[in-house]
């Protein structure tokens, strides 16, 4: 029967214990038979050997202590060192390395797959040999603190992910299959198998993960955030994700529609493509087709041309683009969805055709720059998109706007006597790091009185639309967005300003569901900017 956490935890305190006791000793024996000059120098050892020679112990029960003492010291050292591979404090040795060995590319940059194998028959991590060598040290180097969980905003709404959990199920497994057991080791996983480290080749889902557990996550990285030892959770979780979807062919239910959708009509409403364009016909906006010198490409995005509540932040953003005398145009009808939904659920096969058609339309037309409003888009564009051949310079549109007010551009004048919170999208604030330019553009606007909710910045707490959430049923616990209602409404704001769609839309639906849509209006940034210009 394996040990628990909690007596495993204990033998190591002891031995911890054990060692201190012992070097005191060792330490104070040799000091009272030698007295050292340096003796000044090792103050326990110094009060120690005091104690004894005050004790009357004679020289040879002085060197019997020293020997004793010393020996069983380095026998308690040399056997917690024998032992940390086979125990959850494997991280003492681990963890300088995973720290060491942090990624060096963009955060929201997850790899690119090669489906075009035509020897491969497994896609996406189903089995420990898929895991990379990174992947694998971040299991085993775990700490079990548990500061990822208390952080994880499906854990906090009761869904069964637990991110800690993840790493502990991980790295027993890892342990049994290298036939690394002892006794007390012993797992449900190895009575399974006669492979040849003891277990068959099992996929990890569902044989060691649920897979309800990888749906329940968000991508927001308040996990990753929060690890002391940089451990890395979204892209593994991601690549499990891929192997259900590429390999097994399981996903959600309801994402059926939604990849459907993806690739009939390049977006996930499954509206008609010839209709992208539609939302700006009266704004006198022009395609790039008819404007393909156009300093800007504005990159609307899905929610932008297709969601009725987000044309209006489409439009808000236009108007003041062209208050600015920006020249910019859009793709109309010739825009895909970026792929990020696809990508992140795990349909990579999809997310690359979507990507692959926007990156030879944006070549064809030699864009350099281009503004989007969806910080998703603005991830996949701007970290993803070079795996494809797209190098461009992407700006999110509090970002620019920001820009403008500096450069004297635009000046808001009208003012609103709000009290508004911001809520910080997960994709450019622990992604990109991005916190100051919405503030900036909020402090901006005459009279409005701007307070914190207790989690925001690097510890806000996601909207739960990211990483294909959106497109999900929330049928376990609570809802996320409700859990971030709940946080805005402790402000006492009038108004939860964001800037991203997606938190708009599940901010809006959670001040709906909790019935103070009327007390609480939610709005992106740059329609209370452009509310505040004359």
């Amino acid at each position: 029967k394996r040990l628990t956490l909690e007596a495993e935890g204990l033998g190591i305190l002891l031995a911890i214990f054990l060692l201190m006791i012992t070097d005191f000793l060792a330490e104070g024996a040799h000091i009272a038979l030698h007295q050292p000059v340096d003796a000044a120098w090792n103050p326990a050892g110094l009060l120690t050997g005091r104690g004894l020679l005050a004790a009357g112990v004679a020289p040879a029960g002085l060197q019997a202590i020293f020997n004793v003492s010393y020996f069983t010291h380095i026998v308690i050292v040399l056997a917690f060192l024998n032992y940390l591979p086979y125990g959850k404090h494997f991280h003492v040795i681990t963890a300088l390395f995973n720290v060491f060995f942090i990624r060096k590319t963009a955060y929201g940059r997850l790899s690119k797959m090669n489906l075009e194998d035509e020897e491969a028959t497994s896609f996406g991590t189903g089995t420990l040999e898929d895991m990379t060598w990174k992947q694998a040290l971040d299991v085993v180097t775990c700490t079990q603190c548990g500061r990822c969980s208390d952080v994880c905003p499906a854990w906090a709404t009761d869904k069964p992910l637990s991110p800690k959990q993840i790493n502990v199920d991980l790295a027993e497994f890892i342990r049994e299959k290298e036939n690394l057991g002892l006794p007390f080791l012993e797992h449900e996983t190895a009575k399974h198998g006669t492979g040849e480290f003891g277990t068959e080749e099992k996929p990890l889902t569902p044989f060691v993960i649920d897979p309800e557990i990888l749906w329940s996550c968000t991508t927001c990285r308040a996990c990753e955030n929060a690890c002391p030892v940089d451990i890395e959770f979204v892209d593994r979780i991601v690549d499990m994700r891929r192997h259900l979807v590429l390999t097994q062919g399981t996903f959600p239910e309801e994402i059926q529609p939604t990849f459907k959708n993806m690739e009939t009509q390049s977006n996930p409403w499954g509206i008609s493509a010839e209709d992208r364009g539609n939302w700006c016909s009266d704004l006198g906006v022009k395609m790039l087709a008819e404007h393909p010198d156009a300093e800007y490409l504005y990159f609307v995005g899905c929610a932008g041309s297709f969601d009725d509540r987000n044309k209006k932040i489409a439009r808000a953003f236009v108007k003041i683009l062209q208050k600015a005398g920006i020249d910019f145009a859009i793709l109309g009808k010739e825009e895909c969805c970026t792929g990020d939904p696809a990508r992140r659920i795990g349909n990579e096969y999809l997310y690359q055709i979507l990507a692959q058609k926007n990156v030879e339309t944006f070549n064809g037309y030699k864009v350099k720059k281009v503004l989007t409003a969806c910080p998703h888009c603005f991830n996949t564009i701007q970290n993803e998109y070079p795996d494809f051949g797209g190098q461009y310079e992407v700006l999110h549109h509090t970002q620019f706007i920001d820009q403008l007010l500096q450069a004297g551009k635009i000046k808001p004048t009208k003012s609103l006597q709000e009290t508004i919170t911001y809520h910080d999208s997960c994709y450019m604030g622990r992604y990109e790091g991005a916190y100051n330019a919405p503030r900036n553009i909020l402090e901006s606007i005459p009279e409005v009185k701007i307070v914190e909710m207790a989690l925001s910045k690097e510890a806000g707490r996601c909207c739960g639309a990211g990483g294909g959430r959106m497109w999900m049923e929330e049928q376990v616990g609570t809802k996320v967005n409700h859990k971030r209602m709940e946080d805005a409404l402790e402000t006492e704001a009038t108004t939860v300003a964001s800037a991203c769609p997606f938190c708009v839309t599940m901010i809006r639906d959670a001040a709906n569901d909790k019935e103070v849509a009327e007390k609480v209006q939610t709005k992106d940034v740059v329609e209370l900017l452009a509310d505040s210009i004359e």
